[in-house]
């Protein structure tokens, strides 16, 4: 392939697993964590220049349960900057695997563009027996290259596995094949180099978000709460006495908000307080959402349909920080 014919191709990394030393070949947990630098990271992967032009930046160095609001929000941005440029046809971008779903779907939101953007990572540290990591990555820039992957949202490409990142669920805390969309399937594959889509995305997202572009100062404050048997509302007071706006229940089955807390929550909006949080009703289920059937006539009650608790709140925090209206925020919720 010529040079002329290559995609330009920009590796934004992040830290993760992908960037982490083993203490030995067979020791696959308890490693020195986002050690590697980027250099170091491609300089093992000479292939990717037979498919490429490759250029890399390593934005920061953190495993992804340190990453923050202004993370997410300096990495929306330089992705936004680097895709509005003619020397860049695609991202890959490494990444912790704790919160890659979270990431990925927070830029889904926020990226303004229809070029490839492609997380990826590793669940085994570099250097173990059968790493998994640098194939990750050759497949995710196999994936960014691709004119297919181009209008498909953001997707996370792991395990020879293309997924929405608004479907993507970490299945497995410690299995290669930890990722998996279990309600809707895999966009596609990559296979020996070889991109494949069978599906494409139709919930809205990247250029088609209301939210493309976004940069916000301070994001509203959402607390998610987790329903289980015999729970009382000492959290859900707490959350209200913290300020905040929104609260995603993480519910039992089609998303009830069971015990104190429901009823904590139903005397607070019979009592007419205007400061009462939105409610999101999630699951706790790993698959198949929740219905509108549970609103109480409360329109502040609003379902989050198959969206997963950690999703439901960060698009509620999007949705907050853009209106108050319930209506409003129902529809964000019906759209994405």
């Amino acid at each position: 392939m010529e040079n002329q014919n290559k995609k330009k191709i920009r590796l934004v990394a992040t830290g993760g697993t992908i960037a982490s030393q083993a203490r030995s070949r067979v020791s696959t947990e308890g490693y020195q964590a986002s050690v590697i630098s980027v250099e170091d990271l491609i300089a093992e992967l000479p292939e990717l220049n037979d498919i490429v032009e490759m250029s890399a930046e390593q934005i920061f160095l953190k495993p992804s349960s340190a990453i923050t609001d202004e993370d997410l929000f300096h990495l929306s941005a330089r992705v936004n900057e680097l895709l509005a440029s003619d020397e860049c046809d695609g991202i890959v971008i490494t990444h912790g695997t704790d919160t890659m779903e979270e990431t990925a779907f927070f830029l889904n939101l926020t990226v303004n563009s229809p070029k490839p953007v492609v997380i990826t990572g590793a669940m085994r540290p570099a250097h173990v027996i059968s790493t998994d990591g640098l194939l990750n990555l050759y497949n995710a820039v196999c994936c960014a290259a691709s004119d297919a992957s181009y209008g498909m949202g953001v997707v996370i490409s792991m395990n020879d596995l293309i997924l929405s990142a608004r479907d993507a669920v970490k299945f497995s805390s410690f299995k290669t094949d930890a990722f998996q969309a279990p309600l809707y399937g895999v966009l596609g594959t990559v296979r020996n180099a070889n991109v494949t889509y069978c599906y494409k995305p139709l919930m809205r997202h990247t250029t088609t978000s209301e939210f493309a572009g976004a940069q916000y100062g301070k994001m509203p404050r959402v607390d998610v709460l987790y329903m289980l048997q015999g729970i009382d509302d000492m959290l859900f007071k707490a959350a209200c006495a913290a300020g905040c706006k929104g609260i995603v229940s993480a519910g039992s089955g089609n998303g009830g908000v069971i015990g104190a807390i429901g009823k904590a929550y139903k005397e607070e909006f019979e009592a007419g307080k205007d400061e009462l949080p939105v409610l999101v009703r999630s699951t706790r289920v790993c698959t198949g959402g929740v219905s509108d059937a549970y609103r109480m006539g409360n329109p502040k009650i609003i379902p989050s349909h198959d969206l997963n608790p950690h999703k439901a709140a960060i698009l509620l925090r999007f949705a907050l920080a853009k209106t108050n209206d319930p209506a409003e925020i129902k529809r964000i919720f019906e759209q994405y």
